[in-house]
């Protein structure tokens, strides 16, 4: 069995530093989501100087980047690997986003304050592009762009809150129409595949 070499007091302390860094980003998300999120403010919240922060996080992205992967790893957001997988998945996001509404909903309203959700859109757009290859092979680009924009837009924290809010659909009912638009969607999108390989 092999041990991990012990750390140094200055290691422990680094990644301490870090952690309460970036668990006042994650308090001010959930708590504070309308607060202007910068480098400044984590720092307050943090009891650290901004030169503290701006060490263990060099740019805002690197910030918003690392505050994403805690609400994904927090929240059990998972991404689809196989499009027979996509179905069940997203009956799964929406049973946590349930499970975590008050994060769920403190995050939608953040995301315009710390500009995270751009990592999350790359690392769907990613996961849907490789669930679907087979599908999108058949499809001309611009119309497997097209679903996989329309994929992410259902696969959402926001799509959940539209049905939950404006929809006034209780949990279970949010999920299945939920499943029932994505459902829709890539019907639509094997019956377009399949007109085109019949020409």
């Amino acid at each position: 069995m092999t041990r991990e070499p012990l750390k140094s007091p200055s290691q422990r302390q680094r990644e301490a530093t870090h952690q309460a860094i970036l668990d006042a980003a994650f308090r001010m998300m959930r708590e504070e989501p309308a607060t202007p999120f910068s480098h400044e403010t984590v720092a307050e919240r943090a009891g650290v100087s901004a030169r503290t922060v701006y060490r263990h996080f060099p740019t805002r992205a690197d910030l918003t980047l690392a505050l994403w992967e805690r609400l994904r790893d927090v929240s059990g957001t998972r991404w689809p690997r196989t499009e027979a997988e996509i179905l069940p998945a997203l009956r799964t996001l929406f049973d946590q986003f349930e499970e975590h509404a008050e994060l769920t909903r403190a995050s939608i309203t953040s995301a315009a304050n710390t500009g995270y959700p751009a990592h999350g859109s790359a690392e769907g757009r990613a996961a849907f592009r490789e669930a679907l290859t087979d599908l999108l092979a058949s499809l001309p680009a611009d119309e497997g762009d097209r679903l996989i924009a329309a994929c992410l837009a259902i696969y959402s924290a926001p799509f959940w809150q539209m049905l939950r809010d404006r929809g006034q659909l209780t949990a279970s009912e949010a999920r299945e129409a939920g499943v029932a638009a994505m459902d829709a969607l890539l019907t639509a999108a094997r019956e377009r595949a399949a007109s085109l390989t019949t020409r």
